[in-house]
């Protein structure tokens, strides 16, 4: 007999796409999560899971305090999971003897048993199986989130099969040892996990479905505040018909299961006892409860028996006991389940690709899915007054391996999340070709947070919105509702609300509507004004402003006919006004310990903070009269020269990099040192440079001959413009130093005049003459991305510790400078993109790219692109990334989501060789996954070099999905699709088309199909009988395309363009199929 010692790992892709990992208890650990989506009228749950045990480690709603199963970190959650998570234990019997067999375990009461097991992971769910043949059974474990229903809950199928030819008598015990009362948050289970159990309760065990809570807040206040809401599990089965459930007693005392074993790692009591569940169940005092069931089966030869259980949170015990026979109906389960995959099936074909790789076909729909996950899905209403939009679905990027992060779900319809600004903004990069019809929401949203000093609040939090015609929607609700109802309704649309909390409480409350809620959004929205919520959160990063540049560039990429009505015509832009400010130098600079330092940067501003308070409406716009007035509304290239001159006069005293003022580094977040060292980054001023392109492309292709600036923006770029000229014409050895010096009191002098809004006056400028200064201002720019340039190494230089060499002593340990030392940090991939996306020339872009892979940035070992050199020369003081061991976390290990960018921008430039040859080294499906050590289908934030001691774990992946890599691939795969610039203005303005894929012959499959989802919506397929590369010298192109409408043949083209009005009809989704012939 074989016995259950370490077995290797298997895993394998199967035909409908799940993963599959054999004998996952003695594979490299992992941590995974289901996607928290219930669709939009259901109220999410998060879950994670590892892959040990019974896999799910914790789960609950909204966050971290309201959590079902205790919340732990990932090295927590591999330790405990198979203790406190969930557990199921089985007596039967085997030559007149009692045998004990706990599935999925891994301990020493299973060794004596031949075992195999597996785990099968889908976008939707998980799946366990065990086989136990020394017993003859087969266990089975089904785990799904309850969608589209009026409370959160997670659902658990086990399921026990008799494979042997005679009758089975099993005895089974199954649930969670510990389960934590609604009420409970996180800081009590870490701090005072054993005071908190004083108040907790197990109520209703009377009904079978006991509600875990605490009666009170626990919080030491005058005020006793008192909980009606509930966590609660529900288990049952059926008999021999599935015609009416059997409710199951739950044991809330987990001493009859365990006895005195409260490390739970023997089941006594249920060993002891026949019957456990008939002692002292329905009672627990001063404990953490259990939610644990029991029962008797018979199972004859080759049969199974099924039992079910919903763990979840209510809003009150009465609204528990009325779903009761609701959740246990016949059916109900099942349909659940294919009801969560149905949403996230749907969700997933807007990328839906068939190619000759099931891997990648996977892994781009797997990719898309995570990317909404942090960037969100835009629930869009049409009504016959206007359209309304907001996004849904999307969450700050928690998880067991960033459990520093407060990741929040809004429990409720149409569920927000909280997410910080760069994380949200990249991730809707790609959304104008996803979704065309959210026009330039995006643009709207994060351009309206950017402030009048160039930078942003932190947090983006959810829509909200404010009721403007309150008589309009009366006559509206008049018509649908009864009317002792209208009243009520308005009432609770007195404040601002979300959209999910109205259907929610219409629901709770009974109020009947004689439209769908679709329907009665889509109108109650249009008498109303979104507002986007954020707050400041922390510091200011100083990157965060240039991926709108992204989404500018995506938008006018698919609709380039309204770039002069959205830049230069439309005044619906307006500048996020925050409490705090970043100080001028001289509060800034301090000596600290006999060193200088840039400390403390920014500052609650008293003044304006009481002056926000005071405001009704929108308190968080900028206003006129410098904050006294109307709400300050301009046009987009106000904003764009706003951010252009507010950068450019940040640029470090040796003229290269922008500085890190402000707290905050860039990006590379773990460079948290930098800032105190006054240091700066090119990467920024590549951006820089990137946005004073893109003005003067966009003001060349205006009509547009004068332009209304905000006068105090105007100002400043004048006296920027002057310091350029002057410093051109300077010979000094110091005119790097003067420009900063006088840049930066320019600046100063622009924040402190500016700091509670504009005056509101203009200035009319002629188109030429701001485009004279540009010129300028892109001089000055292009002279510090040539600085940055390393001779030696032909590669950029991304950061810089500018130190202090010579200063004038000030009061309160302040300190004016006088001179600096510019010491460049050891390579980062981040230079290297940024200089490969505004490379000049091909000669230039192939330097760099033959470059990189000379250099210490390439893993030799791993063919893949590491984010940093070797570190080892730097001091700590620069950031955490120093004090990490080589080769983990942002000390020179493969940071995905920066390798993709790289590679991104490689294909941008048209080195599709290049590009293709590090494909299947560098992609996340191609990888083996016995070395990535978790799905294939699945990003990692980080991949661990050759760099890192153990040679172990060189190429395994960590810290799951949520990461920016998503939206890297999203936006490659479109341009390998499709090609870089598909749609484009003839000479006559029309719209036009081109189908241009960047396909390497070995992606088509073997009949020499191609087929993608454009714009989510319109099917293309591409035929290249001889699967030849659509890309280099002799390379397959697009000769003739077909389009199709609800299946019928409109039109023939023999060509790669698609012209009007066939193009218009394509993106408005009019055009439901498309075959494109290659030869």
């Amino acid at each position: 007999m074989k016995k259950n010692t370490a077995r290797k790992p298997k895993y394998q892709l199967t035909e409908n796409g799940e993963f599959v990992i054999e004998n996952y208890n003695f594979s490299r650990p992992f941590a995974n999560f289901f996607p928290g989506i219930a669709g939009k009228y259901g109220i999410p749950m998060w879950v994670f899971y590892v892959n040990r045990g019974q896999c799910i480690s914790s789960f609950g709603t909204k966050d971290k305090d309201n959590a079902i199963l205790e919340f732990f970190p990932a090295n927590k959650s591999w330790q405990f999971v198979s203790s406190c998570g969930f557990r199921t234990f089985l007596k039967t019997s085997k030559s007149g003897k009692t045998v004990f067999y706990e599935p999925f375990h891994n301990g020493a009461a299973n060794i004596g048993f031949d075992l195999s097991n597996k785990m099968l992971i889908s976008s939707s769910g998980l799946r366990l199986e065990e086989v136990n043949k020394t017993l003859g059974l087969h266990i089975m474990i089904d785990y799904f989130t309850i969608p589209q229903d009026s409370f959160a809950g997670l659902a658990r199928i086990i399921t026990v099969r008799n494979t042997t030819g005679k009758k089975q008598s099993l005895h089974i015990a199954d649930g969670l040892p510990q389960i934590i009362p609604y009420g409970t948050n996180n800081f009590f289970l870490k701090k005072l996990g054993r005071t908190i159990e004083a108040w907790m309760r197990a109520e209703n065990t009377e009904n079978k479905a006991p509600f875990y809570r605490l009666t009170v807040d626990p919080t030491d206040r005058p005020e006793v505040i008192h909980i009606k809401e509930g966590n609660f599990c529900v288990s049952f089965h059926y008999e021999n018909s599935k015609t009416k459930a059997t409710l199951l007693d739950t044991i809330v005392d987990p001493a009859v299961i365990f006895n005195d074993n409260t490390d739970f790692s023997y089941p006594a009591g249920f060993l002891k006892n026949d019957k456990p569940e008939k002692i002292n169940n329905n009672e627990v005092y001063s404990k953490t409860p259990s939610a644990l069931f029991t029962a008797k089966i018979e199972l004859a030869g080759g049969k199974e028996k099924s039992f079910y259980s919903v763990f979840g949170y209510m809003r009150s015990k009465d609204i528990l006991n009325a779903n009761i026979s609701r959740m246990t109906k016949p059916g109900y389960l099942e349909a659940k389940k294919e009801e969560n995959q149905k949403i996230i099936n749907e969700l997933q074909d807007n990328v839906n690709t068939k190619s000759s790789s099931r891997e990648f076909n996977l892994y781009v729909k797997q990719t898309y899915l995570d990317n909404i996950l942090r960037g969100g899905y835009p629930a869009l209403f049409k009504s016959k007054k206007t359209d309304s939009l907001f996004y849904i679905y999307s969450r700050k990027h928690g998880d067991l391996e960033r459990d520093y992060n407060r990741f929040h779900l809004h429990p409720t319809y149409f569920s927000q999340g909280n997410g910080n600004y760069r994380d949200v903004n990249q991730n809707r990069r790609c959304d104008s070709w996803l979704y065309p019809g959210i026009g330039e929401e995006n643009i709207t949203t994060f351009l309206n947070l950017i402030q009048t000093d160039g930078f942003n609040p932190l947090v983006v939090k959810g829509s909200v919105f404010c009721l403007d015609s309150k008589d309009g929607l009366k006559s509206y609700l008049q018509n649908i509702t009864e009317s002792n109802k209208t009243s009520q309704i308005l009432q609770l649309l007195s404040s601002n609300f979300s959209p999910g909390d109205i259907i929610l409480y219409l629901h709770e409350n009974n109020i009947k509507l004689r439209v769908s809620y679709d329907e009665f959004l889509a109108n109650l929205l249009s008498y109303c004004t979104k507002l986007q919520e954020a707050e400041h959160g922390e510091g200011f990063w100083i990157d965060h402003w240039h991926y709108n540049l992204d989404l500018l560039e995506n938008y006018l990429g698919v609709f380039p006919e309204n770039l002069e009505e959205l830049i230069f015509k439309k005044r619906i832009f307006t500048y996020f006004d925050n409490t705090e400010v970043v100080k001028p130098r001289s509060e800034k600079y301090i000596l600290r310990n006999g060193l200088c330092k840039q400390l403390h940067s920014i500052a609650a501003d008293t003044y304006k903070k009481e002056l926000i308070r005071k405001r009704g409406e929108f308190p968080n716009l900028a206003r006129n009269n410098y904050g006294k007035g109307e709400i300050h509304k301009t046009t987009l290239i106000n904003k764009l020269l706003c951010l252009l001159v507010n950068k450019t006069s940040s640029l470090d005293p040796f003229g290269v990099g922008i500085e890190m003022e402000a707290d905050k580094p860039n990006w590379f977040d773990s460079l948290n040192g930098l800032p105190a060292l006054f240091g700066s980054s090119s990467c920024e001023t590549f951006e820089v440079k990137r946005l004073a392109l893109f003005i003067i492309t966009v003001l060349n292709k205006s009509s547009v001959d004068r332009l209304a600036l905000t006068q105090e923006i105007w100002e400043f770029i004048s006296t920027i413009n002057g310091l350029i000229s002057a410093y051109f014409q300077d010979n000094s050895a110091d005119k790097d130093y003067s420009y900063w010096d006088m840049a930066t009191t320019a600046k100063e002098s622009y924040r402190e005049l500016t700091k509670l809004g504009f005056s509101g006056k203009e200035v009319e400028i002629e188109r030429q003459k701001i485009l004279e200064i540009i010129e300028n201002f892109l001089k000055k720019i292009n002279d510090a991305c040539l600085k940055a340039k390393d001779k030696k190494s032909k590669l950029i230089n991304s950061y810089f510790i500018n130190e202090v060499v010579n200063f004038t002593p000030l009061k309160d340990n302040g300190f004016k400078p006088i001179k600096f030392t510019q010491k460049p940090l050891p390579l980062f991939l981040e230079g290297q993109m940024h200089a490969l996306r505004l490379a000049e020339n091909r000669n230039d872009a192939l330097a760099l790219i033959e470059s990189v892979k000379k250099s210490g940035l390439f893993d030799k070992k791993l063919k893949m692109y590491k984010v940093t050199a070797s570190l080892e020369s730097m001091p700590e003081e620069i950031g955490r990334c120093r004090v990490f061991n080589p080769g983990w976390l942002e000390n020179e290990s493969i940071w995905l989501h920066m390798e993709y960018k790289y590679l991104l921008e490689m294909m941008k430039n048209g080195f599709y060789d290049e590009f293709y040859r590090d494909f299947k080294n560098v992609f996340i499906p191609f990888q083996d996954p016995e070395r990535y050590g978790r799905s294939v289908l699945e990003n990692s934030s980080f991949i661990v070099s050759s760099a890192f001691p153990d040679k172990r774990l060189h190429g395994n992946g960590f810290v799951a999905r949520l990461s920016g890599s998503t939206v890297e691939l999203i936006n490659i795969w479109l341009i390998m699709s499709i090609g870089k610039e598909p749609f484009f203005l003839d000479n006559n303005k029309n719209l036009n088309l081109r189908l241009e894929p960047i396909l390497p012959g070995w992606l088509f499959d073997k009949n020499g199909y191609y087929v993608f989802n454009f714009l989510s919506k319109t099917n293309i397929t591409y035929y290249n009988k001889n699967k030849k590369d659509t890309f280099g010298k002799g390379g397959a192109q697009v000769k003739s395309i077909i389009l199709y409408s609800n299946g019928k043949k409109i039109v023939e083209i023999r060509s790669n363009i698609i012209t009007s009005p066939f193009a218009s009809q394509i993106r408005s989704n009019k055009i439901d199929k498309i075959e494109a012939f290659l030869t």
